[in-house]
């Protein structure tokens, strides 16, 4: 159990903040196995030759101390009421210090509130693949979320319903990604659209409108002399008006009117597409 402390006795992954929006069940285990082990050496100390004498203080404020107050996020994070009622009396325990008797006494009390609710919680299952992908999203989008950082919730949101096997609601949340890079395609080439003969902005043409006014936008420019940077940029509309149509098709004909439903390896297919897509919009806006 010391492996998870610091110098200074305080949880090495005691981060609030990553321990919300990343919870992994093994941070509940640690909890589980440090009372187990409090209740034991507490038991074992009291029927010590020495019989029931004081926690020493520098073992309250090196390991027991910052091992409540862990447990005591954890119990915060899965919203264990009465848990962290038990974390408060512990915690004055140890502050007013306590036999070894009463530190068993204190462990035992602790995880029986716990696992008198957690049979309440539900917690989903990740298998390993999928839990890579997860854990390491920001880094394999960081490219894409440097320059369209309105994308980051709805990446997150993908990436946490392709975890948790929703791989239609992953292609949902993939295709208001590519969206947002669609609409900063059709900016740079200069797309105009027109409803009923007047100007509308481009934020509320629909994808149809969109991907047809680029489509018309790369004909044009295919029309016109070719050099090295003009073969360049030809080809980089090409390549971008494939996944352009390649999503329209996603979008338009099947997500946005409830055709089909999308499986883990599709979904997986459309996060690498739309990934591909993304980037290759931050390389060459």
């Amino acid at each position: 159990m010391q492996d998870a402390f610091g110098s200074k006795g305080i949880p090495k992954f005691l981060n609030l903040w990553e321990l919300m929006n990343n919870y992994n069940v093994w941070q509940l285990a640690v909890v589980i196995g440090f009372l187990s082990e409090t209740e034991s050496i507490g038991e074992l100390r009291k029927n010590a030759p020495a019989g029931d004498t004081p926690v020493p203080r520098d073992r309250i404020e090196q390991y027991y101390r910052p091992m409540v107050e862990y447990t005591k996020v954890q119990c915060q994070i899965v919203e264990l009421s009465a848990a962290l009622h038990r974390c408060d009396i512990f915690s004055i325990a140890l502050r007013d210090g306590l036999l070894w008797s009463e530190l068993a006494h204190q462990a035992r009390a602790l995880t029986e509130a716990i696992e008198g609710e957690i049979k309440f919680r539900r917690f989903a299952y990740v298998p390993t693949e999928k839990a890579n992908l997860h854990d390491k999203y920001r880094t394999t989008w960081a490219t894409v979320l440097s320059k369209f950082p309105e994308t980051d919730s709805d990446i997150s949101d993908a990436i946490d319903a392709y975890a948790l096997g929703l791989g239609t609601s992953c292609v949902f949340h993939l295709m208001r990604i590519a969206e947002k890079g669609l609409r900063r395609l059709a900016t740079k080439v200069g797309v105009r659209l027109t409803h009923k003969g007047k100007p509308i902005p481009l934020q509320f043409g629909d994808w149809d409108k969109v991907i047809t006014a680029v489509g018309n936008k790369i004909t044009a420019a295919r029309a016109k002399p070719h050099g090295a940077k003009r073969q360049a940029q030809l080809q980089f509309y090409s390549d971008a008006a494939d996944h352009c149509l390649y999503m329209k098709d996603i979008w338009r004909n099947e997500v946005s009117h409830t055709r089909r439903s999308y499986n883990d390896a599709e979904a997986l297919g459309v996060i690498n597409r739309v990934r591909d897509f993304m980037e290759l919009l931050v390389k060459n806006l």
